[in-house]
């Protein structure tokens, strides 16, 4: 039998054959049992007994009832005797079957190891069913404190005991960052992220001036929401309260993107937050948005203008090797992820024109690696807009592309008054971006160091592979949808959770 020639067409069934061939030998065929005793070097019997297929047609015997039914003489019951392996060849073979098992448990947590990530900073969600226990891979207490090889597995280490692998698989894909990159199809991007991922435990090696850095990002981000809470009352202003991770993952992301050659950042965003980026991370000053709050200007008496939330804004600022890099807000009405396109079409026009010293037209990122859209989004928008999934299929189109979109959606775990389960057919507000086989990094809001590990996975692949990804920040929204809103009617349970933080 030709199986070289037969295993494109019938892997399903050579597979099929391998398990019963592995559960008991004799359940094949002895063709297949010498293939796969040949596959682990073990000794082949030289023969088998005949199948019933090689033995001579029984003879009739008389007593036929003359309707086909004849009384026939079948030869004694045939088959083959079971495979006899030595006993140094049956525990290698029982070795190999276990190193085989640790592999299909270390791609299953890389599968689906972000079902049982701690995201949410409510819990809430509830818990997906225990497919990720070793005995769901016929793996038992017994084998924890075995040495296996880790194969592929990028813990630095050859070999491992189970105990040991379980404990990084689970510091690796199921703490406060979780990780969709496998439906990929391209297997270097998925060994470039394994690579980094697994080898740092998803984790940043951070220094003390980074940390502190972090804090006085969030400090900043809270202590304006607080002021205006409290000067303002009532006030629309949408604030980013829940969600203030947001501040230092887009403070991470202008000096990674800097740091790796960037010039320019243009951001779109609608807005849940908009006026705490504007402030902090775009450099607005404090005096012009509180004149926005007390209505002083003289076009919004005559009806012109527009409401502060609306508005765009654009500087420079500094990077710490004192390049400069210019950014831009763009302006957005309330018609959720319109601002899209418009990012992308920006972009796409600094990529492509400017000048060159001699006054004529000339592209200034060929590579689209200077110049990069960031789109921030809500969770119940970005699903549920027509307009995410027409902006996402010219993602890589020749006239469209941008060298990759670095997409944030603040998940608030709910839209407007409406729960995520009501709103949506998928797990995850961010399965739309999946048609694009984008990795996605969902991460916990209240865990600002996974937050900032993100950011950096998130920058380091567009600048690599020019495509788009995707940060799933998990977070609340302390108040209703504006501050004038009572979300208790609606969202009992969650609000209960939520002033109790």
């Amino acid at each position: 039998m030709d199986f070289d020639r037969d295993f494109g067409v019938n892997q399903v069934f050579v597979e099929d054959q391998y398990e019963r061939w592995r559960n008991n030998p004799a359940a094949v065929s002895p063709e297949w049992q010498q293939y796969f005793a040949r596959l682990h070097g073990l000794p082949t019997p030289a023969t088998f007994q005949a199948s019933a297929w090689s033995q001579p047609a029984p003879t009739p015997a008389p007593g036929g009832d003359g309707n086909g039914h004849l009384a026939i003489e079948f030869p004694p019951e045939t088959g083959f005797e079971l495979l006899s392996i030595p006993a140094p060849a049956q525990e290698r073979l029982q070795a190999e079957i276990l190193q085989e098992k640790v592999g299909e448990l270390i791609n299953a947590y890389r599968i689906r190891g972000h079902l049982f990530a701690n995201l949410d900073p409510l819990g809430l969600l509830q818990p997906p069913p225990p497919e990720l226990e070793i005995e769901h891979f016929g793996l038992s207490d017994q084998e924890l404190d075995k040495p296996f090889a880790t194969g592929d597995f990028a813990a630095g280490k050859g070999e491992m005991t189970l105990r040991e692998i379980l404990a990084y698989l689970k510091r690796t894909y199921c703490r406060t960052i979780g990780v969709e990159y496998m439906h990929g199809e391209d297997p270097a991007i998925k060994r470039w992220l394994q690579e980094r991922m697994e080898a740092a435990q998803n984790t940043p090696t951070l220094s003390r001036e980074q940390k502190l850095r972090i804090l006085a990002r969030l400090t900043d981000a809270e202590t304006l929401e607080t002021f205006l809470h409290r000067k303002y009352i009532g006030k629309k202003r949408f604030s980013l309260e829940g969600a203030e991770s947001l501040i230092p993952l887009l403070d991470w992301l202008v000096e990674e993107f800097g740091r790796q050659g960037g010039e320019e950042i243009v951001l779109g965003m609608a807005h849940r937050g908009r006026l705490n980026v504007l402030v902090n991370v775009l450099g607005k000053g404090l005096r012009e948005l509180f004149a926005e709050f007390e209505d002083t200007e003289i076009e919004t008496m005559m009806g012109r203008g527009d409401v502060k939330y609306h508005l765009g804004y654009s500087g420079d600022r500094t990077l710490p090797d004192g390049r400069s890099m210019h950014l831009s807000l763009a302006f957005n009405p309330s018609h959720l992820e319109i601002v899209d396109p418009v990012v992308e079409g920006r972009v796409r026009a600094k990529q492509d024109r400017t000048l060159n010293w001699e006054g004529a037209p000339a592209p200034r990122d060929p590579e689209r690696r200077k110049v990069l859209p960031v789109l921030i989004h809500g969770d119940a928008a970005f699903a549920g807009q027509g307009i995410v999934a027409e902006v996402l299929n010219l993602a890589n189109l020749e006239g469209y592309a941008t060298g990759g979109t670095i997409h944030v959606i603040i998940n608030n775990q709910v839209g407007f008054t409406t729960n995520p389960e009501d709103a949506r057919s998928t797990p995850y507000a961010t399965d739309i971006g999946r048609v694009l086989r984008a990795p996605v990094f969902h991460v916990n809001g209240e865990d600002p160091e996974a937050v900032v590990w993100a950011v950096q996975l998130a920058v380091d692949y567009r600048q690599q592979f020019r495509q788009d990804v995707l940060i799933d920040l998990y977070s609340y929204r302390k108040y209703g949808h504006n501050e004038g809103d009572e979300p208790a009617f609606t969202q009992p349970r969650m609000y209960e959770v939520i002033r109790q933080k």
